[in-house]
């Protein structure tokens, strides 16, 4: 009897153990940084201890402060408005109506959620630049004209580009919520006469609003934080916002840390705010969408000929976000020159040799090895402290889970920007010293994307009955080895959905990345936007069309192990 009394107490006191060191991990990766950022906001320098107003006054006083926010305001509002008018018909046309080929749709709609969002804006950049964009040049060679048709370098052009790689967030959370919620109320109301378009606007779609609300403010929150589309659309137009300008700040003699440390400030705040929003609509959405107990499908719309419209409507986003841009790519790894008609005697392949063979193979080769070490070993560890952070949150009664569950969401309220200044000003003095390093870019990664992983894994566990736990622990088995033997291999699909979630997203991140990259530390989105500022487009189209690989391949072999839809779970 003693002995047995033993073995509980020695499992309390590691499950005690496990629970605290996890949480004490997660608040060091995530609010140590943010400690450092609202302190540097009062220093001048990272590396002094002083308290001062200073950047905050020089924030204030920048002349073109204003026309930054309304920017920031008119994209990340514009790109939500057009991701939820681009989101919600397609979720409805591929989840509700009898358009053909539904199946293939509802897989390529996925492909501008996994492609970067540096690939598009770059594709877009060549695409509609006013005097030698593909689009330009062919509607010149088609009219006559000498005007171009679009000018991607606006405010216009910023929120288009913008909206077609964030319509997928009010995708996914759409077509869920219709997929998973009761019928009844539909059926009810054909019963009593409705017709299909009424009970659509009437029933559905408040039905599915949190979910639509919600999958609205994600999209708005990554409007918010993204450097890449504003940087290669933004900048060449003269159009700054938040994340560009805290970016040009690090680049100027001397580096101004106090400053971009303050413009961070109001950008968390705003996204933090943004992300309980989401967070509270989302619990709306689950009192409201139910799955139904029947087991009863919702019923199949029939569009009668309008159905090839909706297919037309779904087919046209697809040419946007995914086809043209990656057909922009492919010509134009093999073009020999921009601007001019495509013909065969404007093609070459001497331009794939010179990326393998010529001056940028250094860049490329060490780009490619340093965005493989970090996303291994950033996933690996990452999905590894998510599983326990899961584990913690939905298997224990400890009362600091729902901290540590506090602590999972709030790295997705962190715009990329602001942690890379975060842990500038935390790992920038003694002993640390780690500004410049991959070590730097690791941690920004783990802390970015941990709650991709806490939230594939915590869907795996919540659907594993808690029996086979409990007995292996009535058959005195210890804690470790019920975890090990036991939970894992049934969370495996999670776990490994978890992984290339994090994996993909530390391969394509570049927001935090290049404000933090040091000497020969570039990661492969890094020397895609050195590149691409040196204006090398070939060597460009090659290097983007490589990250799209390295994205698009993980995900596609992780559909071994789970359905792609379970990655609802990460939001």
């Amino acid at each position: 009897m003693w002995k047995g009394g033993a073995k509980v107490i020695q499992r309390l006191h590691l499950t005690n153990l496990v629970q605290v060191g996890c949480t004490v991990l997660l608040a060091g990766l995530v609010l140590y940084p943010l400690f450092w950022l609202f302190m540097g906001s009062f220093q001048s320098d990272p590396r002094s201890f002083s308290f001062t107003f200073k950047a905050y006054t020089n924030i204030l006083a920048l002349p073109f402060l204003g026309e930054i926010i309304y920017n920031t305001a008119a994209m990340a509002v514009g790109a939500t408005a057009l991701a939820v008018l681009m989101g919600v018909p397609m979720a409805w046309i591929v989840g509700r109506t009898d358009t053909p080929f539904k199946e293939l749709l509802t897989l390529v709609a996925l492909i501008p959620f996994i492609t970067p969002p540096l690939v598009g804006a770059i594709s877009w950049y060549y695409l509609a630049t006013p005097n030698v964009g593909y689009i330009n040049v062919f509607w010149k060679w088609v009219t006559g004209s000498k005007l171009p048709i679009f000018d991607i370098f606006t405010l216009k052009g910023l929120i288009w580009v913008m909206g077609l790689y964030v319509t997928p967030y009010v995708f996914i959370f759409t077509s869920i919520a219709l997929r998973n919620m009761d019928p009844a109320l539909e059926n009810a109301a054909y019963v009593a006469g409705g017709r299909p378009l009424s009970t659509t606007l009437r029933v559905t779609l408040p039905l599915v609003a949190p979910a639509i609300l919600s999958g609205a403010l994600l999209a708005f929150i990554q409007s918010l934080e993204m450097f890449a589309i504003p940087a290669a659309i933004g900048v060449p137009g003269d159009i700054y916002v938040f994340t560009t300008e805290i970016w040009r700040m690090l680049l100027g003699m001397p580096p101004k840390y106090a400053e971009a440390a303050a413009l961070c400030v109001p950008l968390f705040l705003v996204s933090g705010f943004a992300l309980w929003g989401q967070y509270r609509f989302m619990g709306k959405g689950r009192e409201y969408t139910t799955v139904g107990g029947k087991g009863h499908r919702p019923r199949v719309i029939s569009l009668g000929r309008w159905r090839y419209v909706a297919l037309a409507f779904t087919l046209f986003y697809l040419l946007m976000s995914t086809g043209l841009p990656y057909l922009t790519l492919i010509y134009g790894s093999f073009i020999k020159a921009r601007g001019l008609a495509p013909t065969w005697d404007n093609l070459t392949l001497l331009h794939l040799w010179e990326v393998i063979a010529g001056d940028s193979r250094p860049l490329v080769v060490r780009a490619i090895k340093n965005s493989l070490i970090l996303g291994f070993a950033g996933a690996t560890l990452g999905v590894g402290l998510a599983t326990v952070a899961a584990y913690v949150i939905h298997r224990t009664r400890w009362r600091g889970r729902a901290f540590l569950d506090f602590l999972s969401l709030i790295p997705l309220a962190i715009p990329g920007a602001v942690i890379a200044i975060g842990l500038l000003w935390a790992y920038v003095r003694p002993p640390f010293n780690l500004y410049g390093t991959l070590t730097i870019l690791l941690l920004a990664y783990i802390t970015r994307f941990i709650p991709f992983g806490v939230r594939a894994v915590g869907n795996s566990i919540l659907q594993v009955s808690e029996e086979l736990e409990k007995a292996a622990y009535v058959s005195g088995a210890p804690w470790g080895t019920m975890f090990r033997k036991i939970l894992v291999p049934l969370l495996l699909p999670g776990i490994v959905a978890g992984w290339v979630l994090i994996f993909v997203s530390m391969m394509r991140e570049l927001s935090a990345s290049i404000m933090l990259y040091g000497f020969q530390k570039e990661t492969l989105a890094v020397a895609l936007f050195l590149i691409w500022d040196e204006g090398r487009f070939e060597y460009v189209s090659i290097l983007a069309l490589l990250i799209a690989f390295l994205s698009l391949v993980p995900v596609a072999l992780v559909r071994r192990f789970v359905r792609l839809g379970e990655t609802r779970e990460i939001f």
